[in-house]
């Protein structure tokens, strides 16, 4: 009876093992076909609760499989592509709103030109620019020249080519746009702080209208989450040198992954 007892048991882990393994294979598939995903769809996909799909992301992020995210997972596959507006909208929201009310209330002043690039964390800063009087808003992204128009706010569309999954305009007439304009300040996204303070997004074209951004203000503020920092991606648009960096609360091992020397602006 005891043996019988005993294998039963073996029987039961080694069922749970595979049905663990075979959720994390399928996880696993879905991130790298999403690049990024919420912890809810995968709930969807598994139809297993939230806190099985953290115990599984941080075992999968342990084995190198994905790399875990605020709310969800991402593809440790492909890091040369975009990551679609929607998603990332939705992916470390709370602070990226914190960021931008620091930066808002911290480099903008009554009269300023604000280019504000198309990212999802400078997105956030619009209504936090809607009581500062007289500030115009210059942007390249779709979201954010109709967030500003729909907040009152004096705002200049740049034009040119509109990619798909990032709303972003891109292309020679927008870099011939912003190089004829001078900015009282530039807030600018990145997807990658990389050790060396090269400050990195997926596409080339995206990162030669950041660089724009950036030599045509008074001031630049890259503005991006801790979670970019380590992350490297395909484009260098600047360093860190060039700019400031504002993000959220570090933690030790987070800064000492950062450049020595790096401006930096942690929101409070």
């Amino acid at each position: 009876m005891i043996l019988k007892e005993k294998a039963d048991t073996i029987m039961i882990e080694v069922k749970k093992r595979m049905l663990t393994q075979e959720r994390q294979s399928l996880i696993e598939n879905y991130v790298n076909q999403h690049e990024v995903c919420r912890v809810s769809e995968l709930c969807d996909l598994t139809d297993t609760s939230k806190s099985t799909i953290r115990r599984d992301l941080i075992q999968m992020e342990k084995n190198g499989m994905l790399k875990r995210v605020h709310g969800g997972a991402q593809s440790v596959k492909n890091f040369s592509r975009d990551v679609s507006q929607n998603v990332r909208f939705n992916l470390n929201h709370d602070v990226k709103i914190a960021i931008a009310k620091y930066a808002a209330r911290n480099f903008v002043q009554p009269g300023d030109n604000v280019f504000i690039d198309a990212g999802t964390t400078t997105y956030e800063l619009v209504p936090f620019l809607a009581d500062i009087p007289k500030v115009k808003i210059i942007t390249n992204g779709v979201e954010t020249a109709l967030c500003s128009l729909n907040h009152g706010i004096k705002t200049i569309l740049i034009g040119g080519e509109v990619k798909d999954d990032t709303h972003a305009v891109i292309g020679q007439t927008a870099l011939a746009q912003i190089r004829g304009m001078n900015f009282s300040v530039s807030f600018v996204g990145a997807n990658g702080i990389e050790k060396n303070g090269n400050l990195t997004t997926p596409d080339p074209e995206e990162a030669a209208i950041k660089a724009a951004e950036i030599k045509q203000a008074r001031h630049a503020y890259v503005l991006a989450d801790s979670s970019k920092i380590g992350e490297r991606n395909f484009a260098v648009f600047a360093n860190t040198k060039d700019v400031y960096v504002v993000t959220d609360q570090l933690k030790t091992s987070q800064k000492a992954a950062l450049p020595a020397d790096i401006n930096l602006e942690e929101a409070k």
